[in-house]
């Protein structure tokens, strides 16, 4: 069974304003969109793969070259990140 982390808009540039995990309800689209733009790369390139391109995390494990795990504890803090850099 492949976990999937929600699902939002294809650009990765300008996300939607609904994110997994981060509470967006409210926030202006630009306010999401610099939040992300604010975050590591590899926090940007987590969420590009399993979020605004729909990976699921054995996708994403495989088209980086990470393992499952490795993908998820990303996801993880890269949501953590994102949610912080909204305020």
């Amino acid at each position: 069974m492949a976990l999937r982390y929600g699902k939002s808009a294809v650009d990765e540039t300008v996300p939607q304003t609904y994110v997994p995990g981060v509470a967006t309800a409210g926030l202006r689209p630009a306010v999401v969109a610099r939040a992300y733009r604010s975050l590591a790369p590899v926090h940007r390139e987590i969420l590009t793969e399993t979020v605004f391109r729909e990976r699921s995390v054995n996708e994403a494990a495989a088209l980086l070259g990470l393992s499952v795990d490795e993908v998820k504890v990303r996801v993880y803090h890269a949501l953590r990140a994102l949610r912080d850099a909204v305020g």
